[in-house]
């Protein structure tokens, strides 16, 4: 009796561990979840090829990299937002202040890296106000940023006093400006590198790091989060803090880039830099993200807007495209999801 026992338990263990194998090797096989974005980044680059050869030209893919770098990191910071089931509808504004400042401030003689220092730290500043005030008011975020968005744009105006600002000639001819404007002879342009590490940076934070795992935890499961220990106020601030921050940021490259900033600028980021998230599969459900696909995503809706002026398409048509690209997105990805839900049963 006891042998044959020990026949059956040792027959269920031999199951067990071959029902691990299979699953093991069904996780090898599964693809990547950025496979679908990046392809269809490759067919409209061939699409727009086959009627403009130029396009595929590797100076103009690379400005077409360099021309949508902070749309980029701005899609990243959306990313974390999205992880925790929130969304931020002010980093457009939190880039036009963060710009005019560092101009103003450049203007009146300081040193370009104290003004540059000055500008991240307001933006971080900024965003985590937006945190603070969503934990205390105990309000979803987008709620928040609708009505901070038009105070940072207001404060910019009052600032600015509705102008734009232009760091004199002594400024942008300096060796920063000459560098990031792209007018060194540095062979890629700097807004590449800039992209480049702030991903390297981002992906360590957001995939290995203890903030990360919160910050994935927080979407999932909110309450689960917070009786598992984790300071779930702390973490909402602490994401849109970074936010602020990768606005802050943007806000510096664009008055690098283009050696000056008006009332106008950061108000048209709004929905391509969502977009580029969502078109690379960060669900607004929360709990995950992608941060590789947020960088995808950018590129596709700028392939998009680029391809339809290399096509003689009026540009008007753009924005109607850009939304008509997320609901396929989406959808594409909702139904992508329930053939996984039923594939696992």
């Amino acid at each position: 009796m006891t042998n044959c026992a020990t026949g059956i338990d040792s027959r269920k263990g031999t199951a067990v561990r071959a029902d691990r194998k299979i699953n093991l090797i069904k996780r090898g096989r599964r693809l990547p979840d950025e496979i679908g974005v990046g392809a269809a980044l490759v067919a409209l680059i061939a699409f727009v090829s086959l009627i403009q050869p130029r396009f595929l030209g590797i100076d103009n893919l690379l400005n077409l990299v360099a021309n949508n770098t902070i749309i980029a990191i701005l899609a990243m910071g959306i990313v974390f937002l999205l992880a925790t089931g929130e969304i931020d509808l002010s980093f457009g504004y939190i880039l036009n202040i963060t710009a005019v400042v560092a101009g103003l401030l450049m203007i009146a003689g300081l040193p370009i890296a104290v003004a540059v220092i000055i500008a991240l730290v307001l933006g971080a500043a900024l965003g985590a106000f937006n945190g603070f005030l969503t934990v205390l008011f105990r309000l979803p975020l987008i709620i928040i940023t609708l009505g901070t968005a038009s105070m940072y744009a207001g404060l910019s105006l009052v600032i600015n006093r509705s102008g734009s600002v232009v760091p004199p000639k002594e400024v942008t001819n300096s060796e920063y400006f000459q560098f990031m404007g792209g007018l060194s002879e540095f062979p890629i342009s700097p807004l590449i590198l800039v992209l480049v590490v702030t991903f390297i940076i981002l992906s360590f934070v957001f995939y290995r790091s203890r903030f990360g795992y919160r910050v994935t935890a927080l979407g999932s499961n909110p309450e689960g989060a917070r009786l598992a220990g984790i300071p779930v106020a702390r973490v909402r601030i602490q994401v849109t803090a970074l936010m602020g921050l990768l606005a802050g940021l943007c806000g510096v490259l664009f008055l690098s880039f283009r050696g000056a900033v008006d009332p106008t600028t950061g108000s048209g980021y709004l929905l391509p830099v969502i977009a580029a998230a969502i078109i690379g599969g960060t669900p607004l459900t929360g709990g995950t993200g992608s941060l590789v696909g947020a960088i995808l995503g950018a590129m596709v809706i700028a392939v998009i807007d680029t391809g339809i002026v290399f096509l003689g398409i009026d540009a008007v048509w753009s924005t109607f495209v850009t939304g008509a690209v997320i609901i396929a997105a989406v959808g594409i990805d909702q139904l992508v999801k329930a053939q996984r839900r039923k594939s696992r049963n």
